[in-house]
């Protein structure tokens, strides 16, 4: 066994360079596995346990329509066994909220007359401020995802519109409101003092609203009570619910993308290490021929040899798995903290955590790794002693390489014309063929992720270019009636919407429906009916910009469109009728066509006013906000500033880019920084493959370069010469890795994100930005070779000629 360690330790003290390198690629690879499993671990383990520290709702049942007491539905929940029920809370929308006189746009508001607490479902946890059974007059509690994305702090002023004039409250505490402060999600709670509540709300036209949240001590057998509840009823549930896979989407969303993205980055990234490992295994084989050949002939058998090999690479695997297992931990730390900052509260358990299962992981690299370096060292069996000893090589190989000088002579003379540089280079090149394919392969791969790296990150930040494909408008602006008693739709349609500056425009509402499921959808764990939201429009859907990936929008009274998962639940396509409770009324319409959306997970649709019109002929009187689309070169901004000065604080107006990165800003910083470490590592690990494979190519032909030298060749023009003909194969392996990440990645993140609602993820090409990309690859690739070549320069050609 002495002789075998003694054996390893030699290869690892004589190949100090090309063992750290092959470390670090192993350790990349770890790191990356390890950063995407602790991501998702600790995403799911963070919201687990807050969900389960604030007995976070399940399902949230809001009765907005009339058709069921609520007093009477929170009766019956409660009587269940096994299941936790709020009270009966009362709320109001607004959708105006202004804070240091700059109004937050696209905000959807939930104000609610606020129990006593502690409240049996989604207890509130604070984050900031003096926690209290209730607000006190003129204080409210605001929901961290406001707070932290607007800056807000408590004893702030905050400002909220309705129909009869505004408000002023002062903020008591920033809260954990685990159902509503999801990152990208534009609605929350606002918790009111019950006074301020009557006061400034329930004196408003129309009735309250009520919502009650749900909490099963086992989830899974949610259905069992649905059925119950909907004997109980005598009719389907015909109100709106919120369950716990829509709850909790937004929260997970984000780090799904990048832990899929890390895992199959990985998973490349191991594959190039075990290729590269084969190359180098194989070529310390060859180039240790001899000695191989005079350790068997004293007695040392093959199987110790094997070892000496398997030993060592499993011995600088070990060594690599574990900085990258350690350095994962502060990487997902700081991916886990941006996405999950809306449940930090300062005093929870809001740091990532180590999990066994990285740790695992780790201990699978060194496994693969072990049995690789075992399947490439068995070469080591075949070697001679007699054959190693005389040639140095076997004896078949010998033959090939004597008979074939005279070959590469002719096909040197044929290449005559071309530069000296450029003919030593592809030289090399043609000589180390399974040297030259990995370079072309780690180029290619180099290339592909820098490609969609650029792709999907400048796609997030130009989002607003695709937005209609992420199932929202497109319109240039959005204008909101704040006081309809100063100014009526009537008389903005005379004053703006006739403008001549304006192209078109249509009124925009929503409404809540429910959709009746058959047993073959029902049974796979929901209920008999599934609730969806509702874009109803009084216009034209396509003059707003909105989109399908299959048929057309909805434009007459039978007429509807619905969200990719409603169509996947239901197995309905364009074409098909389907039966729908709008606000309790039952309509059966056509499916005219099918969109993805990122909204609530598209369970969604779009119909026309006219639908809801053909039974409640007041509907519209409520639809206080109207898209716009401006004419050609006129200034959106212009346009909006004219509007801020015109009517005031009467009509909330807003540019579309406003609107979307108040949704997406949070998506930018939660991707970007995963992704430009992804695109670093993967820079580097081109520089050390290729440094590698030039080192042990270099040092293979040390006597040649002798020879170019003493005929005046300049160790410069040696090295421009092999870094030439890099050139050339990274060049090549370039080209093959721009359609790969244009088009072959892309597929890949439409899986992540089907569940989600989107089945094709909306990309932007920048072929500017693309160009830059492709340059990077090509340069750490020449820059290894250049690196590598260095000894050359140090080195006098006698010693070279020796060699």
């Amino acid at each position: 066994m002495y002789a075998v360690w003694k054996l390893c330790w030699t290869n690892l003290k004589n190949k100090k360079v090309q063992n750290s390198f092959i470390a670090i690629i192993i350790m990349l690879a770890a790191l990356l596995l390890s950063t995407a499993v602790l991501v998702l671990n600790n995403t799911n383990r963070m919201y687990e346990n807050m969900h389960a520290e604030t007995r976070g709702a399940h399902q949230i049942l809001r009765l907005e329509n009339g058709i069921y007491d609520p007093n009477r539905v929170q009766q019956w929940w409660a009587g269940q066994e096994g299941v936790t029920v709020s009270e009966v809370m009362r709320y109001r929308y607004l959708s105006s909220m202004s804070h240091a006189g700059e109004e937050i746009p696209n905000v959807d508001l939930y104000m609610m007359d606020t129990p006593n607490g502690p409240f049996p479902v989604d207890r509130l946890l604070f984050a900031e401020g003096e926690e209290t059974s209730s607000p006190e007059a003129g204080t409210a509690w605001i929901p961290t995802s406001l707070a932290y994305s607007n800056n807000i702090r408590v004893g702030d002023a905050i400002e909220f519109k309705t129909d009869e004039g505004s408000f002023r409250l002062h903020v008591a505490a920033v809260v954990v409101d685990i159902s509503y402060c999801s990152p990208f999600a534009t609605s929350g709670r606002i918790w009111l003092n019950h006074q301020d509540y009557n006061t400034n709300l329930s004196a408003l036209p129309g009735d309250d609203k009520y919502m009650t949240g749900l909490r099963f001590d086992d989830y899974s057998q949610n259905r069992a009570y649905w059925e119950r509840f909907e004997q109980f009823l005598g009719t389907p549930y015909l109100e709106s619910v919120k369950d716990f896979e829509s709850l909790s989407s937004y929260y997970m969303i984000a780090n799904q993308v990048i832990s899929f993205v890390m895992i199959f980055l990985a998973v490349v990234m191991i594959a190039v290490a075990l290729y590269t490992l084969g190359f180098t295994i194989s070529d310390a084989i060859l180039s240790s021929y001899r000695t191989i050949g005079i350790i068997k002939s004293v007695g040392l058998s093959s199987r110790k040899v094997i070892l000496a090999y398997v030993t060592q690479y499993t011995f600088l695997a070990f060594v690599a798995v574990i900085p990258g297992i350690v350095a994962s931990y502060a990487f997902s730390a700081k991916i886990v903290a941006g996405s999950m900052a809306y449940l930090s509260t300062g005093s929870t358990d809001d740091n990532a955590a180590y999990s066994m299962l990285a740790i695992w992981l780790g201990a699978a690299v060194v496994a693969v790794i072990f049995l690789s370096a075992l399947l490439f060292s068995y070469k080591a069996r075949t070697v001679e002693p007699a054959q190693a000893v005389r040639y140095g090589m076997s004896e078949k190989e010998y033959s090939r390489k004597s008979g074939g000088s005279g070959s590469w002579k002719r096909k040197l003379l044929q290449l005559g014309t071309l530069p000296t540089s450029l003919i030593i280079g592809l030289r090399g090149v043609t000589k180390n063929v399974r040297g030259s394919l990995l370079i072309v392969l780690i180029s290619a791969l180099s290339t592909s992720v820098l490609v969609f790296g650029f792709l999907f990150v400048n796609s997030i930040t130009s989002i607003h270019g695709t937005i209609a494909k992420w199932g929202y408008d497109s319109a240039d602006l959005s204008v909101r009636i704040d006081n309809p008693a100063k100014l009526t739709f009537e008389r903005l349609q005379e004053e703006v919407l006739s403008d001549p500056r304006v192209k078109n425009y249509s009124r925009y509402g929503d409404a809540n429906a429910v959709l009746p499921l058959d047993q073959g959808s029902s049974a796979k764990g929901q209920a008999d009916t599934m609730g969806v939201l509702l874009t109803v429009a009084d216009g034209n859907y396509d003059d707003i910009g909105y989109e399908n990936v299959e048929g057309r929008n909805p434009a007459g009274v039978r007429e509807i469109s619905i969200g990719v998962n409603v169509a996947r639940t239901l197995g309905i396509r364009t074409g098909d009728s389907l039966d729908i409770y709008i606000e309790g009324e039952k309509h059966t319409l056509e499916v005219t066509g099918i969109y993805q959306a990122i909204a609530n997970m598209a369970f969604t649709g779009r119909i026309t006013a006219d639908v809801i019109r053909s039974v409640n002929s007041d509907y519209g009187s409520t639809m206080n906000t109207t898209f716009i689309n401006l004419k050609e070169g006129v200034s959106v901004d212009q346009f909006v500033s004219e509007l801020h000065q015109r009517y005031g604080n009467v009509l909330w107006t807003a540019s579309q880019a406003t609107l979307v990165d108040e949704v997406f800003s949070q998506a930018f910083t939660i991707i970007v920084l995963p992704m430009s470490v992804m695109a670093l590592l993967f820079i580097v690990i081109t520089f050390v493959i290729i440094y590698s494979i030039c080192r042990i190519h270099m040092k293979k032909e040390s006597r040649t370069y002798g020879i170019y030298k003493s005929i005046g060749m300049t160790s410069r023009q040696i090295r421009l010469s092999e870094t030439t003909g890099i050139l050339f194969l990274s060049a090549i392996g370039a080209l093959v890795g721009i359609p790969l990440g244009l088009l072959g990645l892309p597929p890949l993140l439409n899986l992540v994100l089907a569940d989600y609602g989107i089945v094709e993820v909306p990309l932007i090409m920048n072929g500017g930005g693309i160009a830059l990309m492709i340059p990077l690859s090509i340069a750490a690739a020449c820059l290894g070779s250049w690196t590598a070549s260095k000894s050359v320069q140090t080195t006098s050609p006698r010693l070279l000629t020796v060699d």
